[in-house]
């Protein structure tokens, strides 16, 4: 059985032209998948809330110093109102 040379060639061509189109459609899925991840990794993260909570000592300390400094509060406000509306916390100094 004799082959044709340039068959052979053109056959051997084609497969490496499909071996590198292949391996390129791969690592493009590998850089689709890394951003996708690090996308949700970020999403992950500030999905996450962090719930503050305000020990008895504390809301303690803050009734007497609302008391004795005679600081109104809104209609339906609470310690939350506080703490947002005196961030450096006078009533820990109290």
């Amino acid at each position: 059985m004799s082959e044709n040379a340039a068959t052979m060639q053109v056959e051997s061509k084609l497969g490496a032209m499909f071996i590198v189109l292949f391996v390129a459609f791969m690592v493009g899925l590998l850089f689709l998948a890394m951003k996708n991840f690090n996308s949700d990794a970020i999403a992950f993260n500030s999905n996450q809330t962090q719930v503050k909570t305000i020990s008895s000592t504390e809301r303690q300390l803050i009734a007497q110093w609302i008391l004795g400094n005679d600081i109104d509060l809104p209609e339906g406000e609470g310690y939350r109102y506080i703490e947002r509306k005196y961030p450096n916390k006078p009533w820990l100094k109290y």
